[in-house]
């Protein structure tokens, strides 16, 4: 099976007859051409994305992990072990992943402080609980210093990796995960490999919620959510929805996004019937 584009061509080869085996043929033919052509339509919708992305920068090795290195901040980036680990550019995403999970009155799971901006937006919406569990121990001291001022309220600083530190914490109305590989066997496990960095946190995320609760983070595709990112969702979650941010203004050398949009994904528990 070949597929030719404007600027390239894909083939198709099976290489075993037990390929979707148990289909008849017609099926069988329908579903891997339906297959192939979605993996040209997706590749030909990155092209089109592109025209609008910065050129981007190689990303640094992390060569200490992030919980253990030195953050700083420089010209609106939280520098860690040489990661761009967030950009104030990043407000508008972050407001609207605060928005996705915060009810006045409810109970909001944050993984990641960074700069605290999606906390800010968290606050402003007055929840009765805020937890926020941060890595990086010397950025853990800076948000127990925000909590402190402000008039902030109901927030709760808890230092450590979420796998050492989520038992115990309760349940939540809203969960956002936003937070970074602490090393590069993250990177390689849990960027490289899984459909998104998130999906390591979907079933942690699950057991946090409470029935209908809502789950959030941004995508690392390009304004979609392909059947492999979906597949990895439903195993945790009956229903999510997407919202794009757009407007957004990354850097010319910025190392882990390029577009002007990113893809919010809001994910929910099921309340019992």
């Amino acid at each position: 099976m070949l597929r030719r584009a404007a600027k390239f061509e894909v083939t198709l080869n099976p290489t075993a007859p037990s390929l979707l085996a148990p289909m008849s043929a017609e099926p069988r033919q329908f579903l891997l051409d339906r297959a192939l052509d979605e993996f040209v339509a997706d590749l030909g919708a990155l092209d089109e994305a592109a025209e609008a992305m910065v050129p981007g920068a190689a990303r640094p090795r992390i060569d200490t992990a992030i919980d253990a290195a030195e953050p700083a901040v420089v010209d609106g980036t939280l520098l860690v072990s040489g990661q761009e680990v967030m950009q104030t550019w990043e407000a508008p995403l972050m407001r609207a992943l605060a928005r996705a999970v915060t009810t006045p009155g409810g109970a909001v799971l944050e993984i990641g402080f960074g700069l605290g901006l999606s906390a800010g937006f968290v606050q402003e919406l007055g929840p009765a609980r805020h937890v926020i569990v941060e890595a990086n121990p010397q950025t853990a001291a800076v948000a127990e210093q925000w909590a402190r001022t402000g008039g902030r309220r109901g927030v709760e600083i808890v230092t450590g990796r979420w796998q050492d530190t989520l038992a115990g914490l309760g349940r939540f109305d809203g969960v956002l995960f936003d937070t970074y590989p602490m090393d590069e066997t993250e990177v390689d496990e849990y960027v490289m490999r899984d459909a998104t960095f998130a999906e390591h946190f979907f079933a942690p995320a699950a057991a946090a919620l409470t029935e209908g609760g809502a789950f959030t983070y941004y995508s690392n595709e390009i304004d979609s959510v392909s059947r492999r990112h979906q597949r990895a969702l439903l195993r945790h979650f009956r229903t999510f929805a997407v919202e794009i941010v757009d407007g957004l203004r990354p850097p010319e050398d910025c190392s882990y996004w390029w577009a002007p949009s990113m893809a919010v994904i809001v994910a929910r528990r099921p309340r019992r019937s």
